[in-house]
């Protein structure tokens, strides 16, 4: 099985260095390969993150999906090669969107399957779960995206934002349990076992679980360890 990260948002600034060194705990290879895909910016990109890979001892590489020249070939073997890929946010319909129609959703479950490390934040959060919950519908609005399905959950981002808090609404309606994250906070699955990482900056940040057999009554994770204890032995 692979490892996922899956970060609400946040970790920015000089607290970026600390989520990377997380992420590199989770990779057993000396010189790992890392793999950016940026297709929920619509392939536009900062080379923020590639820099502190690369300056952390990382081959780094890129893989634009929507970009003329792509094949499914080209993009196979990217994922293939990396031993990291990490999914910037941005609109998570256009990203699965386009995944599906490049068969990179495929692959990138095949990435799971094979022992990779898969993080991202917001879209790039939600994009291994079941279902995400985004502003990409027409107009902004909210809409729920069939994402990778790797979790088998609903996931929200940026939860502590009044905007975002529409998912309110949404959670207790769905038949699936659902995983909202607070910026500077992440839920990691590795090995069977779940755990949340707080950024530094925010430790207090929250992850909240929302218990679809409880009529979508909400939890904080960080004081209901069996709820984390639980997801961990599904996820495995």
């Amino acid at each position: 099985m692979g490892k996922i990260v899956a970060v609400g948002g946040g970790f920015g600034g000089e607290h970026a260095d600390f989520l990377v060194r997380c992420i590199l705990s989770l990779c057993e290879k000396e010189k790992p390969n890392f793999l950016l895909i940026p297709t929920a910016g619509f392939d536009q990109y900062s080379n923020s993150m590639i820099s502190r890979f690369f300056n952390w001892g990382c081959n780094v590489d890129v893989l634009c999906l929507s970009h003329p020249y792509m094949t499914r070939e080209i993009a196979a073997e990217k994922i293939e090669r990396a031993d990291i890929i990490n999914v910037p946010g941005g609109n998570l319909r256009f990203l699965m969107e386009t995944w599906k129609n490049t068969g990179a959703d495929d692959m990138l479950r095949k990435a799971y399957g094979d022992g990779k490390v898969l993080f991202g934040d917001s879209s790039g959060a939600m994009c291994w779960f079941k279902q995400g919950f985004d502003d990409c519908a027409p107009e902004g609005e909210f809409m729920t995206v069939e994402c990778t399905g790797i979790l088998p959950y609903m996931n929200c981002p940026h939860y502590e934002s009044e905007w975002w808090q529409n998912f309110n609404s949404v959670a207790p309606t769905l038949p699936i349990p659902s995983i909202a994250l607070e910026n500077d906070v992440a839920i990691c699955f590795e090995n069977g076992r779940c755990s949340l990482l707080h950024s530094p900056e925010r430790i207090d940040a929250r992850a909240w679980y929302f218990d679809p057999e409880q009529g979508g009554k909400r939890f904080d994770l960080d004081t209901h360890p069996e709820i984390l204890e639980r997801l961990g032995r599904e996820y495995e």
